[in-house]
């Protein structure tokens, strides 16, 4: 069975109602939890409901099953003890207020004033049942906060725990991450991340012909060596616009919303546009977003990549063909994938940054470069620190301008960004063209999913 992503748990419990913390700090201790920190409780109830489960598909139905009880749980509980309360005598010790009425009784008459006021007993006993039918009503309400809960058992109450615990980071999943736990994570091909596939913004490409309908164009370094060759089959002659941010965002939302069993056989994903449009911007998915994201799907399918490689030539392309179905009652698009993408999502050589991480980069270049940095990151983390020329940089990123000056100034940019959100980056510095940079130490979560997702690795080679 999988198991979640520790950094997705890490970012889970910044998101977790304060009332369900302070309730399982209060109470783990007094009522024996078997759990000792809310990582382990996330871990175990993750696992409990959703059983490794990531996509939106896969998730709805067990939300939806876990709803439908969690109701009639409610009903039944409200039921029960209202029912208590007025059939049980007040000497009842199972009565649901006892604990409450033997205290009331105790009570000197001035401490008595002091807590209770001028109510009588009766009186304080149906403002118990006023508080469960707030409760009741209010859909929201956590199962830890009923009236009654004191007098379940331990085990009923860790449940309950759980439960609202669920509840609460399905709230997390469906609107953050569109109901799709895998979009926790943006990856990108370890193979791809030193060829300067994206640009910062679109720009128009100066490209020959090659052949009939066939544009093509060999970028270089500064040193004059060549990165990579694109040839765009449009059906026209048109100068087409270069692959820049919005196009790796898109490329990151396909790759993200893959179930991963039908994905090996198949190479391709399905994925709703309103998603792909979430994922891509974080505003109302209008016509404009969705004409976007079709010129978008246009250009992955479009165009076609080359490089050297230890004296051979290897072609790719990032996808073979995206169908989109607008007519559909929910639009939905179809990406087949090409072998590079698929054979590095198989096999799981991809570098990912958070969600969280990325959507703090405001900067696109940092956008793109990213991946990169955090590859770097974890290589470096003996030394944590390297040095790059600005012809690394023209590898990973296409510049607009070939003007040296003004593209370090932007890179220098990008860096101080990461530097300010603590993203990879702890400090840098460029000296004689060189930028030195010095990566922050892994934190324990991401430490943990690199050794989880190695051993899977090797596990998964094993059987191949």
């Amino acid at each position: 069975m999988e198991q979640y992503s520790r950094r997705f748990i890490e970012e889970l419990e910044k998101h977790i109602d304060p009332t369900i913390i302070e309730f399982f700090e209060k109470k783990r201790n007094l009522l024996k939890f078997p759990c000792n920190s809310m990582t382990e409780l996330i871990d175990e109830t993750l696992m409990n409901y959703l059983e490794g489960k990531t996509s939106r598909e896969d998730l709805i139905p067990v939300i939806n099953k876990i709803k439908k009880s969690r109701l009639q749980k409610r009903a039944r509980w409200y039921k029960s003890y209202i029912t208590d309360i007025e059939t049980m005598t007040l000497d009842d010790p199972k009565h649901p207020v006892a604990s409450v009425i033997n205290m009331a009784r105790s009570l000197p008459i001035d401490q008595y004033v002091n807590i209770f006021g001028d109510k009588e007993l009766d009186e304080i006993i149906e403002e118990y049942k006023e508080r469960a039918t707030v409760w009741k009503n209010d859909a929201n309400s956590l199962l830890i906060s009923f009236p009654g809960i004191a007098s379940f058992t331990n085990n009923s109450i860790y449940n309950s725990l759980k439960n609202d615990l669920m509840i609460n980071a399905w709230k997390y999943i469906e609107t953050d991450l569109a109901g799709n736990i895998d979009s926790y994570l943006r990856m990108f091909p370890e193979e791809l991340l030193e060829k300067p596939l994206f640009s910062p913004s679109s720009f128009t490409l100066m490209m020959e012909t090659a052949s009939n309908n066939l544009l093509k164009e060999i970028i270089t370094d500064d040193n004059g060596e060549e990165l990579l060759e694109v040839t765009v089959n449009n059906g026209k002659l048109t100068p087409p616009k270069s692959m820049d941010s919005n196009d790796l965002k898109l490329v990151n939302a396909f790759i993200s919303n893959i179930n991963m069993q039908e994905f090996s056989k198949e190479k391709s994903v399905v994925v709703d546009l309103n998603t792909l449009g979430k994922e891509v911007v974080d505003y109302h998915v209008g016509k404009n977003v969705l004409n976007k994201i079709s010129n978008s799907c246009r250009k992955l399918v479009e165009y076609n990549f080359s490089y050297e490689e230890e004296g051979s030539k290897m072609y790719f392309n990032l996808f073979d063909n995206i169908t989109i179905k607008e007519d559909a009652e929910r639009p939905y698009a179809i990406a087949q994938f090409g072998e590079i993408l698929s054979n590095a999502i198989i096999q799981k050589k991809l570098i990912s940054i958070t969600s969280a991480s990325y959507d703090i980069l405001t900067n696109n270049l940092s956008r793109i470069i990213c991946y990169a940095m955090k590859r770097e990151q974890i290589a470096n983390q003996e030394t944590k620190m390297n040095e790059y020329s600005y012809t690394y940089f023209q590898k990973i990123v296409r510049f607009k301008l070939k003007n040296k000056k003004k593209n370090m100034q932007l890179i220098q940019e990008s860096l101080q960004e990461f530097v300010e959100n603590q993203i990879a980056i702890k400090h840098f510095e460029l000296r004689n063209g060189i930028f030195i940079i010095q990566f922050l130490p892994l934190s324990d979560a991401e430490i943990e999913d690199l050794n989880f997702d190695r051993t899977k690795l090797i596990q998964s080679n094993r059987e191949l």
